[in-house]
């Protein structure tokens, strides 16, 4: 088989295993992309509609050019051209800013249940593959790019596919001139202070000089740590099953009946399937030596991915929400459920019913420091339902006239309660 054959192959692959008939394609105008939208025009079902999106992301005074290039090309392939620009923001990691344009602008694109197709190529799983080793990454990162994922795992259910990620880079090149293509050379392709463009340039050649299809040994070891990464989720869903825990916590005394290796394991499972979140070797070593080991009583919190994590008793909590102060001005018609909160109807309990009408100003607040005289009382009835400490100062009350008349899920006060024959209402958290 000859290599532009083996670009044939792998869309005519495509096409027999998808049966979406809405496909949008990532067309930069470079050699990658041409090549797949036009192997992909040229493979077609009857019942596919193509549509190829150029993202203008500015960053060269050639961006207009291409711009022009991309839209003729879409034209002449009578592929419906979408083109969309993005800002940078040039504060940071130029590369990372701008795939985090990029794919932004494809999730904003790409319909429910669409496929996004991307040409990434063989070449390009090995570049991340040596980019994540030289992080240091874990199996998760060594399994570099799937073949196959969500576009975006916290929206709407479309998919991003990478047909030709088996592919060698010169199969590619062999397509684009067996078939006359014309693209555009993007300069900042060159630059060697970028990391990916340094192993393109400098690393890989050394390997290929070294050993026969480096690139595809390269690519192969990816695809072996992504298996062993998978058996690992899976260990990860087992060891949770006996694990009281939620997307927003996880009991982690039950977690120390595994040794360290697999409580480390599911600590990444739950994390990055609940909140998209990678831990750190930094993350991972502060759980074990300061969160885990820490007394019963302490309450050791730390800082994850721009979000609070906090241990509370037999429970870490992740993301903690900075809670908000409350004071509403409360009427029958307003809603409660905002702040976790709603009265509701019991003989013998709560606030006597006369007490809300137009003549008393009944508002629902946060707890003030001087609302209790007996503040060890309520400490304790805290400690029993085991409220976290960083909930107790934002608890809600009840005042009537500016006078304390119930706490949330405590009590009521007098002169407020309710006699023993009648309905009153009970101040209690919204389950």
């Amino acid at each position: 088989m000859s290599k532009a054959c083996q670009v044939i192959s792998a869309i005519q692959d495509f096409y027999q295993s998808s049966h979406q008939q809405d496909l949008w394609v990532g067309f930069s105008g470079g050699l990658d992309s041409t090549v797949l939208l036009d192997a992909l025009v040229r493979l077609k079902p009857n019942d596919v509609n193509l549509n190829a999106i150029h993202i203008h992301h500015g960053l060269q005074a050639d961006a207009d050019r291409w711009l022009v290039h991309c839209k003729q090309q879409a034209e002449d392939l009578q592929v419906n051209f979408i083109a969309k620009q993005v800002v940078i923001k040039l504060n940071q990691n130029l590369e990372a800013a701008a795939r985090q344009a990029r794919y932004q602008a494809f999730n904003e694109l790409v319909g429910e249940q669409g496929v996004l197709l991307t040409a990434h190529h063989q070449r390009d799983q090995a570049e991340t593959f040596i980019l994540n080793l030289m992080r240091g990454a874990g199996l998760a990162g060594l399994a570099a790019m799937p073949t196959k994922r969500l576009l975006n795992s916290k929206s709407k259910q479309a998919w991003l596919y990478r047909p030709l990620l088996n592919i060698g880079y010169s199969h590619l090149v062999d397509y684009a001139h067996q078939h006359g293509l014309s693209w555009v050379e993007d300069p900042m392709n060159q630059q060697l202070d970028f990391r990916r463009n340094y192993v393109r340039h400098q690393l890989l050649p050394l390997f290929d000089s070294t050993w026969s299809q480096a690139q595809q040994k390269i690519s192969q070891a990816a695809s072996h740590c992504f298996e062993s990464n998978q058996l690992l989720e899976q260990l990860a869903q087992l060891d949770l099953k006996s694990i009281d825990h939620s997307a927003s916590y996880l009991d982690w005394q039950a977690l120390q009946n595994l040794d360290w290796a697999r409580q480390k394991n599911s600590l990444r499972y739950w994390f990055h399937n609940h909140h998209s979140v990678r831990l750190t070797q930094t993350d991972l070593d502060w759980f074990k030596s300061e969160c885990f080991s820490a007394s019963s009583n302490a309450n050791p919190q730390r800082i994850i991915a721009g979000k609070e994590l906090r241990r509370f008793k037999r429970f870490v909590f992740y993301p903690v929400e900075k809670i908000e102060e409350i004071n509403i001005c409360w009427s029958g018609g307003i809603d409660l459920s905002r702040v976790g909160s709603t009265f509701q109807a019991s003989l013998g309990e709560g606030i006597a019913h006369d007490w809300f009408n137009a003549n008393n100003k009944v508002e629902i607040r946060t707890l003030k420091s001087v609302d209790v005289p007996n503040r060890t009382s309520l400490k304790k009835w805290f400690q029993q339902q085991e409220i976290p400490p960083w909930q107790r100062p934002y608890w809600p009350v009840v005042t009537i006239n500016n006078q304390l008349a119930a706490i949330r899920d405590y009590r009521v006060f007098e002169p407020f309660n309710v006699k023993s024959n009648e309905i009153g209402a009970i101040f209690v958290a919204l389950n």
